[in-house]
Formats: C-alpha cells, sequence, structure tokens
C-alpha cells in the first residue's frame, strides 16, 4: 500500500524515469520547505544498501551518507541538493550490515507542477575502485624494488609469455604487496595434457604449436597489472594474480579451459588433434611465512592428484575458509 501511494505521488514521466534505470540504484526525494525526504528507492538501491523502502522513506535524502568517512564529498552532496545543483561524486557509503562500498553519486533535479525532486543515481564502483587501489600501491612497490634489481631477459623466445626468472623477480614483488597490503593472493599452474603426446606424434613443430597457441589464450585472460603468466618449461604455465574474489579467478580459469578446449591443431599427415589443460588453483591471503615456492607447489600437488582425471580445474581456498571446488 506504501508503494501505491507513493506513485500516486509521482507522475508518470517521473515514473517511467525511475523504471528506466535498471541499472543504478536509483532514489527519488521530495524537496519540501528545506527539506528532502525520501518518497522512492528502486530495488537495485535497496540490493545495494541492504535496505527496506519502509527504513528509509521519508528520511533526508543525504541519509545514505551518514555514515560515509568522507565528509567532505558527504556536505558537497548536502549543499547541492540545497542549492539544487546537479551534481557527480564519488563516495563510500556503509550499508545496513555495516559492509563498505564505493558509488559513483550523480544527482539531477526534476519539477512537476509545484513540486520539486531530486533523483540520485547510485553507481556501484567498489571493484573498479579496489582495482585502482590495487594497482597504485602495486606500482609504487614495484617502482621501489626496480631500483634494486636487474633485470636479465626474462622473456620465454617460444611463447613471448615471461620466463622462470620473472616469477624471482615480480612473483616476489607481488607477494610483498599482497603481505603488507592484506589482499588475496593466487597461484594458477596450467598443465597442457596433450603435449607429450602431440610432440611423440607431430615432432617438435607440433609440441611448438600447442604450446603457443596455449600461450595465446593465457594471455587473452591474465593480461592486467596485477597478473603475470610464466612458461614454467616443457608443458607447464604458472600464473600468479591478485584478486579479491575467489570466485572471479576461478570463472577466469574456466574460459581459458573453454578456449583451449576449442583449438586444434593438425600434424604433417593432416590429422586434425584437440588440446586440453589440468589447472590448479591455491589461493590465499599471504602470510609472513607465505613463500611463491609453496604457492606454486600447492597448486602442482592439486594436478598431480587428479591423477588420470586430465581437463579439470581444482581451486583450493586458504585462509577464510579451506576447502576445494572441482570443475
Amino acid at each position: 500500500m506504501r508503494e501505491k501511494r507513493v506513485r500516486n505521488m509521482l507522475s508518470a514521466e517521473l515514473i517511467n524515469a525511475v523504471l528506466a534505470a535498471t541499472s543504478d540504484g536509483l532514489v527519488v526525494a521530495e524537496i519540501k520547505d528545506g527539506t528532502t525526504s525520501i518518497t522512492f528507492a528502486n530495488p537495485v538501491f535497496l540490493q545495494m544498501t541492504e535496505h527496506t523502502l519502509a527504513e528509509i522513506s521519508g528520511q533526508e535524502c543525504a541519509f545514505p551518507l551518514q555514515s560515509s568517512p568522507d565528509a567532505e564529498a558527504r556536505q558537497f552532496f548536502i549543499d547541492a541538493l540545497q542549492q539544487k545543483n546537479g551534481s557527480e561524486i564519488k563516495i563510500r557509503l556503509q550499508t545496513k550490515t555495516g559492509k563498505r562500498i564505493w558509488v559513483a553519486l550523480r544527482t539531477v533535479f526534476f519539477q512537476e507542477a509545484q513540486n520539486h525532486y531530486a533523483m540520485c543515481f547510485y553507481k556501484d564502483i567498489t571493484q573498479e575502485e579496489y582495482l585502482k587501489s590495487v594497482l597504485d600501491k602495486v606500482n609504487v612497490l614495484y617502482r621501489e624494488m626496480s631500483k634494486r634489481l636487474e633485470y636479465t631477459n626474462e622473456t620465454d623466445h617460444l611463447t613471448q609469455l615471461k620466463n622462470r626468472g620473472h616469477l624471482c623477480t615480480r612473483g616476489e614483488f607481488m607477494l610483498g604487496a599482497a603481505k603488507r597490503e592484506k589482499l588475496r593472493l593466487h597461484a594458477i599452474l596450467v598443465d597442457v595434457d596433450s603435449f607429450r603426446v602431440l610432440n611423440t606424434i607431430g615432432g617438435q613443430a607440433l609440441g611448438d604449436e600447442c604450446l603457443i597457441r596455449v600461450a595465446d589464450v593465457i594471455r587473452n585472460y591474465f593480461c592486467r597489472a596485477t597478473d603475470i603468466a610464466i612458461r614454467m618449461g616443457d608443458d607447464e604455465f604458472a600464473i600468479i594474480c591478485i584478486e579479491d574474489d575467489d570466485q572471479r579467478v576461478h570463472e577466469r580459469a574456466q574460459l581459458l579451459k573453454r578456449d583451449v578446449r576449442a583449438l586444434q591443431v593438425k600434424d604433417f599427415s593432416g590429422r586434425v588433434h584437440n588440446i586440453s589443460v589440468s589447472i590448479g588453483i591455491y589461493s590465499v591471503t599471504p602470510e609472513k611465512q607465505t613463500t611463491i615456492e609453496d604457492m606454486m607447489q600447492k597448486a602442482g600437488e592439486l594436478i598431480f592428484n587428479m591423477q588420470n582425471s586430465k581437463d579439470q580445474i581444482v581451486h583450493t581456498h586458504s585462509g577464510d575458509s579451506t576447502h576445494s571446488l572441482r570443475h
């Protein structure tokens, strides 16, 4: 009933604007007698902040920002509301359960007859801000370490990925950054199941083509500044990456495995051969004693324990919880 009364207060034009804003959170507030009372919030906003419409209806438009640590941005938003000036800011919010999220907040104003409304669009940019923060910290630390390191040739001439030497420099640097900033670090080992067979059937040329094609797929999905992809030797590739969400890493590995399965190579007689990979993922928030070698060993053990079950992904999470996922 309450939502029906709210809808009756708003014009069809305004309702259409509200319903059109399906991807961003949206709050509508009526401006009256110096106050801005919330009259409507769409489901995206309610899910984002974990509030119900009943909890925020009638509250001041700045209510969602009351617990934000960004006092200057909050005051800018309040001033813009009072002056009815459209504004755009980035600000941190705290949800009902205490979770902090980053949003891009855009405010526009709407008038219907004698009634004035503020429409506030909330776009969740938490992941973008997290990655930006990580990249900033990683780049600062990387520049510091670069001053002390003399890099040798760290590129694998066949696949153009980095070689083992890069694991001892960039990999150790990323581990140090993850320890310092309490970031989630992932060691991924990719084993080319069909390499030895192809090398036997078609010789080195066919084996090399197989490795080059797999390396290209790895490069497609692990190419961010917080990823390093390495050819370990023969039929093994390693990936070290910083990513706050274990599930996102698993999904990227699934896409990698899927695209490798779609690859085909031909031997000298024209016969077509498929390629597959087995993937072990070890995810951890590293402690003081954590090493890259230990992480890679744990990822390798996951593949070894597959035994004869190839073309799989096994993912072990350590830290918040410890369990394995197979796909």
